[in-house]
């Protein structure tokens, strides 16, 4: 019994393979994506205008936009490990 592909099932495969290969160019992996969140306390290192950027301790820099927190604050972050993005942050 020979199984063929249809078009629109090699057009899928095609789109989950270039959604991976992208997000793997990117520095990520599926595992980081779904991933519990860590929550973390840390200090506002910079506030530039409306902006303040914090470091975790995975070494990756983050910014809150429109930071109602001043330069040397004590916050608690929500992330997600090895990416960028902030899930969540609150005054401590």
């Amino acid at each position: 019994m020979e199984f063929e592909f249809s078009p629109k099932w090699l057009a899928l495969l095609f789109v989950i393979a270039g959604v991976v290969v992208v997000f793997m160019l990117m520095g990520g992996s599926l595992t980081q994506l779904f991933s519990s969140g860590v929550q973390e306390t840390v200090l506002v290192q910079l506030k530039e205008g409306n902006t303040c950027v914090v470091e975790a301790s995975d070494g990756i820099p983050r910014t809150i936009n429109n930071c109602p927190y001043q330069k040397g604050d004590n916050i608690t972050i929500n992330y997600k490990q090895g990416l960028p993005t902030l899930e969540g942050h609150r005054a401590e």
